[in-house]
């Protein structure tokens, strides 16, 4: 202690921030109680203006009549993350078959089945596409002034998806396709997820290469739907792995390059070939494939070359591989317009969707596209993106 100091008592201190914590808090629940009043008031005198000042009848819903007389008020309460929120729609009675009902419900968006504003839904949406329902309505719970139970988080996100409809305008646009599989259905392997969006090259954002994707596919079943959703909005390019046959879905169907080399791995051990001897040809064609500058003809005659060194050393299975992509292997050398010749910007997003599917329990094939549906639409077509990726 210096000379001239005095030790102060402790008790004169509040703990470390507990004055601005009470004090927030207190005008928090002030704030909170002054919207409720102050929305309520207005939402009231809204109606009353518009029932005072009318410029066309009210009609009743039952048998069209337009004579009516107020009937009062009745209440309303919505759930918001700032808490209940009582409201009162204005009543009316028809003289002619003395229904009452309340005419303007529809046009402020209080229908008879609404319990919460759409602010809080979304919330409970963001929440509920990330991690288990349960946990969703705890943390609504815990972090806002609103309560939604894990069944009303899943009906929310059901509703979500139900009215998400993907852009058919997909023209001179690369599609890329993937699927993969997850604990869902009855199959004890699962059920099949099926992806597809467009991808193209955005600006820079950060130093970083952006890609702007776009969902224009997703379902949970056979690739029967996929294949006729490329049928519909006729798309013209297409890259995908090699798993399914997609020849007749575009106009120019592209094998994924580096797939093409990874899957070359595995047939090449079916041939005998050691694990490091495989190195060797897979750098030779990646070599063909990645090659710049080469004429298309000189690629196809070089890859025509690899594959008959492959069946000269006895390595059939490896050259049945390659002679069965060869079709599609270097569409991209022909055909202008591919933004990507290889499937990584959509590994990315397969990444994302197997951790939201793995949660240690099985899903139902619907209520597992309803999640990635909305998960993926609002992503990818309702944010821009910043990723790296190769072509």
């Amino acid at each position: 202690m210096l000379p001239g100091e005095v030790n102060l008592p402790r008790k004169i201190f509040s703990s470390d921030g507990q004055v601005v914590n009470r004090l927030f808090t207190v005008l928090c629940k002030a704030s909170d109680s002054a919207l409720a009043q102050g929305f309520a008031e207005i939402v009231k005198d809204v109606q009353e203006r518009w029932f005072g000042n009318r410029s066309l009848p009210i009609r009743c819903p039952d048998c069209g009549g337009s004579h009516v007389i107020g009937k009062g008020w009745r209440s309303r309460v919505l759930r918001t993350s700032r808490g209940r929120i009582e409201l009162f729609v204005r009543q009316v009675r028809c003289k002619g078959c003395q229904r009452t009902f309340r005419p303007f419900n529809q046009a402020l968006g209080l229908t008879t089945s609404r319990r919460f504003l759409d602010e809080f839904i979304d919330k409970a949406i963001m929440l509920g596409i990330r991690v288990p329902f349960a946990y969703s309505a705890r943390v609504m719970k815990e972090l806002t002034c609103g309560t939604i139970s894990a069944e009303g988080v899943r009906q929310q996100i059901a509703k979500k998806a139900h009215s998400i409809s993907f852009s058919e305008q997909i023209a001179g646009e690369t599609v890329l396709v993937d699927s993969t599989k997850v604990k869902a259905g009855k199959k004890q392997r699962g059920a099949t997820v099926n992806l597809a969006v467009t991808a193209k090259r955005g600006p820079q954002r950060n130093g970083r290469s952006s890609i702007v994707k776009k969902l224009i596919h997703l379902n949970v079943g056979s690739t029967a739907a996929l294949k006729h959703r490329l049928r519909t909005v006729k798309a013209q390019r297409v890259v995908h792995d090699g798993g399914e046959d997609y020849s007749d879905c575009a106009c120019y169907v592209q094998r994924c390059r580096w797939h093409l080399v990874h899957q070359l791995k595995h047939y090449l051990w079916q041939d005998g070939i050691a694990w490091k001897n495989r190195a060797a040809y897979q750098d030779r064609l990646r070599q063909i494939l990645w090659r710049p500058k080469q004429r298309p003809h000189q690629a196809e005659s070089t890859l025509n070359n690899f594959i008959e060194s492959l069946e000269n050393s006895g390595l059939k299975t490896s050259a049945w591989h390659l002679r069965a992509a060869k079709k599609e292997a270097l569409v991209f050398h022909n055909v202008e317009g591919f933004t990507f010749t290889t499937t990584t910007p959509l590994e990315r997003e397969m990444r994302e969707l197997n951790s939201r599917a793995d949660v240690g329990a099985r899903w139902s094939e619907k209520g597992i596209e309803n999640v990635l549906k909305v998960l993926f639409h609002l992503r990818l077509n309702q944010t821009t993106q910043t990723t790296k990726g190769h072509a």
